[in-house]
């Protein structure tokens, strides 16, 4: 979502998610569709039912919403103080969702924002609060469950078996959308082939269910292009992985052939070459189906999870880094004190770099929109008031310099002492340069220097002091006077907001890597990436 309340969406997510997992319907994937569906016998007085809710997002009352959550919390063995702050914060999250359109915020009152982190397994809970109330003999139970042999559910897709004839069928669906739930199913049936996600079911003559791959017929060929700049074990990964689904869904040796040869084509029309394509075909093919589908081992993940990793954009030289790694991990694991948590080379994890629709496309607008009728007036660069106690150790300026001067770079916003969210740049007559952040006025973070600059003398040792008051105390006698500051950038947020001092955080990174004031360089004693992460 991009929104101020991301984290809070996660953190509910971490204790609904277990709640919706429970579900008696619930399925995780395909894989536990396959596994579920496996040994069925569908008799010839059976039908075989996909329904799918229409809207299920939008359609949710944030009370019914509510109601199913908590029913579902209470039931946990989750702290009740911890519970109702899980209640209330999803409460807020559902009655504060605000968006624009044309320019104009609007409040969803039903419903919840698809983007959310919690928005599925919230819709899990609240329709397997429905689904508990229709099956299991609640006040809106329905007279014909008897008649249902398996009721899978992906979200709000559905999958059943119906036992009886259609017309029974279509009256058992007709009163299913008799509800009070603000609940609509669309469905479609038949006795010998359906498709649900990704598998197309086939009963065969002796009554077992046989799958296949479905796909739509309006879609397109979208796999990642060989051009496409990733990491080359990812393009290597991706005919494997998609070649192993086709193995895992396909019930039979010649429907797997059949489907190798499809995907085969559509690789090579995405510039994959025969070799990378048939080196997929050939690890799918020498695998047992049935080892795909059996659960996967937590041990070896959590193995796997706990193993150290290295995680940064994709580039260029990604493959030099990859080398590096593999000559010098050894250095670090003499150390006796990383030796144990570094015993094996971490992985090496990429990032996606960014595309032509991250730099050309943005939700909104991130600058503010100027005025115009001040247009033309309000000149770029820093311009200290003149009147506050701050401003003796500010300095007009349009420019600053990076800290060996060979560079000199523009200020391109009208920034004063008064400008909050601003990246700003201390220096002395030593000509050492410190960059900083700060949120609130500048003036005061200012002041603040100045504070610590004169407090430095009753510090017993320098280690204890920041950066700017240690450098007054060496070199300038705690004289505050020689400290000249100004602002050089300023950070917007877009129409929606957004998390200003991460921003805020790295472009303060930014500078201090592109003007070079790192320690001994500059006065900055450490660079810290933690806001990009």
């Amino acid at each position: 979502m991009g929104g101020l309340c991301d984290a809070a969406c996660k953190f509910i997510e971490f204790y609904l998610k277990p709640q919706a997992e429970t579900l008696p319907s619930h399925v995780r994937d395909t894989t536990d569709v396959l596994r579920r569906v496996d040994g069925l016998i569908v008799e010839e007085d059976m039908l075989l039912v996909t329904a799918d809710v229409e809207q299920l997002y939008m359609s949710i009352r944030h009370e019914d919403g509510l109601r199913a959550s908590r029913f579902y919390l209470e039931s946990s063995n989750l702290d009740p103080d911890l519970r109702e702050l899980v209640l209330e914060l999803l409460e807020f999250i559902l009655t504060h969702n605000f968006f624009v359109f044309k320019d104009r915020f609007f409040l969803q009152r039903q419903g919840t924002a698809m983007g959310a982190a919690c928005a599925p397994s919230y819709a899990n809970l609240f329709l397997g609060f429905w689904e508990r109330d229709i099956f299991q003999g609640g006040a809106h139970s329905a007279p014909s469950v008897h008649q249902i042999l398996g009721w899978y559910r992906y979200i709000d897709d559905v999958l059943f078996i119906w036992h009886g004839p259609v017309l029974e069928l279509q009256e058992f669906m007709l009163g299913l959308n008799n509800n009070g739930s603000n609940i609509k199913l669309t469905y479609t049936y038949h006795q010998k082939e359906i498709s649900f996600l990704d598998i197309t079911l086939r009963v065969q003559e002796n009554g077992e269910i046989y799958t296949d791959m479905y796909r739509k017929e309006t879609s397109v060929n979208a796999l990642l292009h060989f051009s496409s700049s990733h990491p080359p074990s990812t393009m290597r990964a991706i005919p494997i992985g998609q070649l192993l689904r086709a193995r895992r869904i396909c019930a039979s040796d010649s429907s797997f052939e059949r489907q190798a040869v499809e995907l085969g084509e559509r690789f090579r029309q995405r510039g994959y070459s025969r070799r990378t394509v048939k080196r997929g075909y050939l690890r799918a093919k020498h695998t047992r189906r049935n080892d795909l589908l059996v659960e996967r081992d937590k041990t070896k993940a959590m193995a796997w999870e706990n193993q150290p990793r290295f995680i940064s954009t994709f580039n260029h030289r990604w493959e030099e880094m990859r080398q590096i790694f593999d000559k010098h991990w050894s250095v670090l694991t003499t150390d006796p004190t990383l030796r144990d948590c570094l015993s094996t080379r971490p992985l090496m994890t990429a990032r996606r770099s960014n595309n032509i629709k991250d730099l050309l496309v943005h939700s909104h607008y991130v600058a503010k929109p100027q005025d115009p009728f001040r247009a033309g007036k309000q000149k770029s660069g820093f311009f200290p008031c003149g009147d506050c106690l701050a401003c003796r150790n500010m300095v007009r300026s349009s420019t600053f310099t990076s800290s060996d001067g060979t560079r000199e770079f523009k200020i391109k916003e009208h920034i004063t002492c008064s400008t909050t969210f601003v990246v700003y740049y201390a220096t002395c007559t030593c000509k050492l340069i410190y960059i900083g952040l700060t949120s609130r006025e500048l003036r005061v973070r200012v002041r603040e220097h100045v504070r610590d600059i004169k407090a430095a003398k009753e510090v017993e040792a320098l280690e204890d002091l920041k950066p700017i008051p240690k450098h007054f105390r060496k070199h300038h006698n705690c004289n505050p006077r020689d400290l000249r500051v100004w602002g050089i950038e300023k950070i917007h947020t877009g129409i929606r907001g957004g998390d200003t001092k991460q921003k805020l955080a790295q472009r303060e990174c930014r500078w201090i890597a592109v003007l070079h004031t790192l320690a001994p360089a500059g006065l900055n004693e450490q660079l810290s990436f933690s806001s990009f992460l």
